[in-house]
């Protein structure tokens, strides 16, 4: 509880820094970024020997807060059923919800809660449309944006804070979609 509490507070100090820092800074005057939800689904690879899985994650960011929610599969893909290995963990579903700061898609940073206690997940969206508008200074509006502008690639890596979760710590890489 001592470190869920110490997270939130973090987490809160943070967002309200960044906020300040992003209104007093002349240097991002200029820049647009495109807010969004990203809806993903990918391959997740853990830490440990049980099998990689897959995942289908919703991320919604602005400019320096995000949320998401995330549920994952270990030991077994669509196209590969699990082997049933017996080991802890394989066949296991996880399902997560986070809160976080950041920049953007760019780079997130997010404390979640779920089914196997609290975690640390790392993020970034990458997406090209994105990345040129900011580049470039100006916004495509959402109502001209083709597919393949609103094309999306996902990374991530979690780290479980529990010592008796960290066999599912993983990382995950994925494609979706920017909305």
């Amino acid at each position: 509880m001592k470190r869920i509490a110490i997270a939130l507070l973090t987490i809160g100090l943070c967002s309200t820094s960044a906020t300040v820092l992003a209104e007093q800074s002349s240097r991002y005057s200029g820049g647009k970024v495109l807010r969004g939800t990203v809806f993903s689904a990918g391959r997740v690879d853990p830490t440990e020997d049980i099998g990689t899985g897959h995942y289908f994650d919703i991320n919604y960011s602005s400019v320096a807060l995000n949320i998401g929610a995330a549920t994952k599969k270990f030991g077994d893909t669509p196209i590969r059923p699990s082997s049933d290995s017996g080991k802890a963990g394989d066949g296991e579903r996880v399902n997560n919800v986070y809160a976080g700061v950041g920049f953007s898609r760019i780079l997130m940073f997010q404390y979640g809660y779920g089914n196997h206690g609290d975690v640390l997940r790392l993020r970034s969206d990458f997406n090209f449309r994105a990345v040129a508008d900011f580049l470039s200074g100006k916004v495509t509006p959402k109502d001209r944006m083709l597919l393949a502008d609103r094309l999306t690639f996902s990374i991530s890596a979690e780290q479980y804070n529990d010592s008796d979760e960290e066999i599912f710590d993983n990382a995950t890489w994925g494609i979706g979609l920017l909305f």
